[in-house]
């Protein structure tokens, strides 16, 4: 069998080493002289295109002339070969020269499966550094909680056009930030995730958070119904949910759920 690491070409039952010319079917090496392989080897370095018959002495027999017979004579030796009908891997151009024909398979490396696994260690490597790696400069561990906000929903014809979500989700962030041993995902990180369309809770798992905040906002009987969830990323669980009614959805709401979520996580740390 050919050696790892040389350029490999497989067509039909055959694999051609271009590095070491061997020829092989099925594992087994198949004899040729070594003129013969070094017909096949141009012959399959250039398939799909017709190779002169003076290009091919060229190159077979670099500073020797030959007689006219010692090409087609290596074309026969390949012929049989190969086997089956003569014209399936070599085809004769009249007055010109030979095509090889067969779908061969552009040059491989043996070690080229290397590159996929490779490519998920990266890949894995890449998503821990970007989205899992501790901070240099945050603590972790118990006593600590990092929290991304999903902006809340509207669910009233209106409400976004008026912007009241954007700003609300703006100072309710504001005000999370003051909670201590709490960190918040910034806005801007989360407005991209959902820009490529990645849910929440996929969302909150790749940015590494421990809990996530989300609501709805909508306008029932003149007064703004303002809903809140708080829930645990790694186990799923609810671990706090509320409703207000104001008359607007304003910086003293945004601090009485802050203040909400700050007593939820520091039961959360006592317990832990």
């Amino acid at each position: 069998m050919p050696q790892p690491g040389g350029r490999l070409h497989d067509f039909g039952p055959f694999r051609y080493d271009a590095d070491q010319r061997l020829l092989f079917r099925g594992g087994e090496l198949v004899p040729l002289a070594p003129k013969a392989l070094d017909t096949l080897h141009v012959l399959i370095e250039r398939r799909g295109r017709v190779v002169e018959k003076d290009e091919l002495r060229k190159f077979v027999w670099p500073d020797t002339t030959v007689e006219d017979v010692g090409l087609p004579r290596n074309i026969s030796l390949l012929r049989k070969a190969l086997g089956g009908d003569p014209e399936t891997y070599i085809e004769t151009i009249p007055k010109r020269g030979y095509r090889f024909r067969a779908a061969a398979a552009a040059p491989r490396r043996r070690w080229a499966w290397l590159a996929v696994p490779a490519a998920v260690f990266a890949l894995a490597g890449l998503v821990y550094w970007q989205f899992y790696a501790p901070s240099g400069f945050l603590p972790r561990g118990p006593g600590y909680a990092s929290l991304v906000t999903i902006p809340f929903q509207p669910l009233s014809a209106g409400l976004e056009q008026s912007g009241i979500p954007f700003s609300f989700n703006e100072l309710l962030v504001t005000e999370l930030t003051r909670i201590e041993r709490v960190y918040v995902v910034s806005p801007g990180t989360v407005r991209r995730y959902q820009w490529v369309g990645i849910g929440p809770q996929i969302m909150a798992r790749l940015l590494a958070a421990d809990v996530i905040l989300d609501g709805t906002v909508q306008r029932v009987a003149g007064a703004l119904r303002v809903t809140v969830h708080l829930a645990d990323v790694h186990s799923g669980k609810l671990v706090w949910a509320e409703t207000y009614e104001q008359t607007s959805a304003d910086a003293a709401l945004a601090r009485q759920i802050a203040s909400e979520v700050g007593v939820r996580l520091s039961e959360g740390f006592k317990k832990n």
